[in-house]
């Protein structure tokens, strides 16, 4: 069984966050990121979560986003990224967990 690490993430994710690929990379660990602080998240830090999501898929980890706020749930709702919104429970019958 893989053990989970938990990230928290900035108040404005602009990149990719490196202990985070290396993480992955790993395969030892399964991923949490932590949105409770994030206010803001530029295109290529979206680009760089919708990877993310693609690697850990490749490699058969997990990555569960939580405490998403409202205004960023939305961005991804607007983009329309699937993985993305998966990944926060946006498939959920009752709706996001995030």
């Amino acid at each position: 069984m893989k053990s989970q690490a938990q990230f928290v993430l900035p108040g404005s994710l602009n990149r990719a966050l490196v202990e985070v690929d290396v993480t992955l990379a790993s395969g030892n660990s399964d991923i949490v990121l932590d949105f409770a602080d994030c206010k803001f998240i530029s295109v290529d830090g979206v680009e760089w979560l919708e990877e993310l999501l693609l690697r850990a898929d490749s490699a058969d980890a997990k990555v569960e986003l939580k405490n998403v706020t409202p205004s960023i749930y939305k961005v991804f709702k607007v983009a329309k990224m699937d993985s993305i919104l998966r990944s926060c429970g946006g498939n959920a019958p009752t709706g996001p967990v995030c």
